[in-house]
């Protein structure tokens, strides 16, 4: 791993066709190119090198950003707890560290997916998102007259959400109702006099 590349640091950018960081330093004359394949590569760096890049954060498409912050975060964790190729330290400690912020990491990445989730279905069950399976629609359901309840006085969007559009549908949804009815009651009426 290149080292003091910090004063021809121009940027860093993770490749996703490749799966790599890839620094890019010029001098004034030639560019040059740092591939970096693994993150733990990066503790090669010297002091100021780590420094340079956690202050430049790095350069990904949205599609790329999971495992372009892998970098990142590792860098930070370097910058923070001050380790770098001219730090001495036993290496039990330094792989008992880096084992402590990889094991968070997964976790952390374990508990963003259980609360992305349960809020995805405390969405659905509050009937603010769709739900993905496409179903085919209940009679019974569809054809229920929606109602206010006091609960729902409290809830913004609810409340906001039946001004607008339930109050209407229900007048509407009553009205084909008693024209139904008035329907089957004519209908009715001529059965009797034959």
């Amino acid at each position: 791993m290149d080292q003091e590349f910090y004063k021809d640091f121009k940027g860093w950018v993770f490749n996703p066709k490749t799966c790599e960081a890839v620094i890019t330093l010029f001098d004034g004359k030639t560019w040059r190119y740092i591939h970096v394949l693994d993150p733990m590569w990066l503790v090669n760096c010297s002091r100021k090198d780590i420094e340079c890049l956690f202050f430049n954060k790095i350069m990904y498409y949205e599609a790329d950003k999971e495992q372009a912050l892998r970098y990142q975060k590792l860098v930070k964790v370097f910058f923070e707890k001050d380790i770098n190729s001219g730090r001495y330290w036993e290496s039990k400690w330094r792989d008992l560290e880096l084992e402590e912020f990889l094991k968070e990491e997964r976790h952390n990445e374990r508990m963003d997916k259980k609360m992305a989730e349960a809020a995805k279905r405390a969405k659905w069950r509050l009937g603010m998102g769709s739900f993905e399976i496409h179903q085919t629609p209940i009679e019974s359901e569809e054809r229920k007259i929606p109602r206010w309840s006091k609960t729902m006085d409290g809830i913004k969007e609810k409340r906001e959400r039946w001004i607008n559009e339930g109050r209407h549908k229900r007048k509407r949804m009553l009205a084909e109702r008693a024209e139904e009815r008035k329907i089957k009651y004519r209908e009715r009426r001529r059965n009797w006099k034959d």
